[in-house]
């Protein structure tokens, strides 16, 4: 973030926040801390991403899950800032600090202030009188023209940020004193390039960039310029953009790192069966041998012993013996060996199947944790080692649990529905924290669950009803004119033990997230069924 852009935010959060209660603070992030504020009869959420890479301060009235355990300087904040109001706000901009000043101590009588450093991070600050953030010095445009920003003349000037200095080099002098006279007036539309008009997420690897002026067309990049009259509502676009995006990108990739390692075990598993497998293959091969011996076993005498022995049968390769036994003993020997290799194949089979299945499983839950939101199994390999030597081929990809169904609403939402209670049980597995959870008000249903990128993407309310249908056609309601429909964030449904007597895909709801009546009249088009399972993103 820009120290212009931010300037311009802090002249529009401070008199926003005055008055404001915190009530909440998470780190989701290890550079990214939350304050869940109450002010005007509602919440909000500041969110304060920190450090080098592309800091940003935002307000958004969308919450993220936080599981974690909060660290040592989070629980100091909460210590001395739950409960407290805002104040008052101060902004040394040039620095991207904004202080927020909350209660005074009874022992001390200094003051909390909260530090929110875009560089360094959150921290509070105990002082007995307002810091100072005197407005800084300006450069004389004609000397910013005449040395052209070279060598180290703009370091005297905090006000000539690298983003500044990039737009003034490609500006004529005239037009660069305009635009530092406008600049040091304050005030002003800021400017976005990059940011999507519609819901749609950013691509992969697209930064979207606010500007407190308009920037040349070679800087642009043939990306389309927005224009906001409100520096908070600029950030709140661009920030619930890029960083909410961003935090579920991550808590998918840490989710699915418990899916890689079950894999990981699982794989070394698997290798080590296969090893078993070859062993009892070569002791049930003996079979072959055996018989073999058995057809000519009358060249031989009851007693006589030999290191090998040629057969009519194989006349190119002797047949090697124990010279310990005789050739009776030998021959009974290998079908006792053959006996105990087949019963081993035929127990370790279906241990292996299972184990290739669950294999299979864990590489595919890891996929949808980390939100690439493909339904069909990930090509990599069961055992890779296994794999290479060709031992077992491991079955094909299945698109989804069997119990498991899958569909796509009008808007492109992906939509999945448990076909009995194993299958409702293993929805929630799938499921990230920000998607919605549905069943049928007060009667049994089949729970069906719709996929979200991320916790700040709006679901039109087509899609409610058709995800509502879904859940209504599969239970007890089935045949009335009109079923209620309860909603919750997948974060706040719980799996209840299936001990005493419960069946799997019970459920404990702790908070709902909205409800509605749907019709069974036909009026709500039925969404379409996928067969085939494509990247079907929500």
């Amino acid at each position: 973030m820009d120290c212009h852009v931010f300037r311009r935010l802090c002249d529009e959060l401070i008199p926003a926040l005055a008055g404001a209660r915190m009530e909440k603070i998470h780190q989701p992030a290890e550079d990214v801390v939350t304050f869940s504020l109450y002010a005007a009869g509602r919440k909000q959420v500041l969110f304060c991403k920190f450090g080098r890479k592309a800091p940003f301060l935002f307000l958004s009235s969308h919450r993220i899950p936080t599981g974690a355990e909060p660290p040592a300087p989070i629980m100091r904040l909460r210590k001395y800032l739950s409960g407290q109001r805002i104040s008052a706000g101060l902004a040394a901009w040039t620095e991207r600090r904004l202080l927020l000043r909350f209660h005074e101590l009874p022992q001390s009588g200094q003051r909390v202030w909260l530090d929110l450093d875009l560089r360094e991070g959150p921290r509070l600050l105990f002082l007995p009188a307002s810091p100072a953030c005197p407005d800084p010095a300006w450069p004389d445009p004609d000397a910013v023209a005449t040395t052209g920003l070279s060598g180290a003349d703009w370091r005297a000037w905090p006000v000539l940020s690298p983003a500044l200095r990039r737009t003034l080099t490609l500006l004529e002098p005239a037009e660069q004193a305009a635009l530092l006279a406008d600049l040091d007036y304050g005030g002003g539309d800021l400017f976005a390039y990059g940011l999507p008009e519609d819901d749609a997420p950013l691509p992969p690897g697209a930064v979207a960039e606010l500007s407190a002026w308009p920037l040349p067309p070679a800087l642009q990049n043939g990306r389309e310029e927005r224009v906001f009259a409100s520096a908070i509502q600029a950030s709140t676009q661009i920030g619930e953009k890029s960083l909410l995006e961003e935090l579920a990108r991550r808590a998918g990739q840490q989710n699915a790192k418990v899916h890689k390692d079950a894999a990981k075990r699982l794989a070394k598993l698997i290798d080590k069966l296969h090893g078993e497998r070859r062993r009892l293959e070569t002791m049930a091969a003996r079979k072959a041998d055996a018989l073999a011996l058995q057809a000519e076993l009358y060249r031989f005498e009851p007693a006589e012993k030999a290191a090998s022995v040629r057969l009519d049968a194989r006349p190119g390769t002797p047949l090697e013996l124990d010279p310990r036994y005789t050739v009776r003993e030998n021959m009974a020997r290998w079908f006792h060996q053959a006996a105990r290799g087949e019963r081993g194949l035929a127990m370790l089979a279906p241990r292996l199947a299972a184990l290739l299945e669950e294999h299979q499983q864990q590489l595919f839950l890891a996929e949808q944790a980390a939100g690439q939101r493909t339904l069909t199994a990930p090509a990599g390999p069961a055992a890779p080692s296994a794999r290479a030597r060709g031992d077992a081929p491991r079955p094909k990809a299945a698109p989804l649990p069997k119990n498991i169904q899958s569909f796509q609403s009008d808007d492109g939402f992906l939509l999945l529905r448990g076909r009995d209670a194993d299958g409702n049980a293993k929805l929630l597995k799938l499921a990230s924290p920000h998607d919605y959870w549905l069943h049928v008000g007060g009667a049994a249903s089949a729970h069906v669950l719709i996929r979200r990128a991320h916790a700040r993407q709006d679901v039109p309310e087509r899609t409610l009803l058709q995800a509502g249908l879904l859940a209504a056609q599969k239970s007890e309601r089935q045949h009335d004119a009109r079923v209620d429909i309860v909603a919750a964030l997948a974060r706040h449904v719980k799996p209840l033990k299936t001990s005493g007597g419960r069946r799997p895909g019970n459920v404990r709801i702790d908070e709902v997230a909205w409800t509605r009546s749907v019709p069974l009249d036909g009026t709500v088009p039925q969404p379409v069924t996928l067969a085939t399972n494509p990247d079907t993103r929500g």
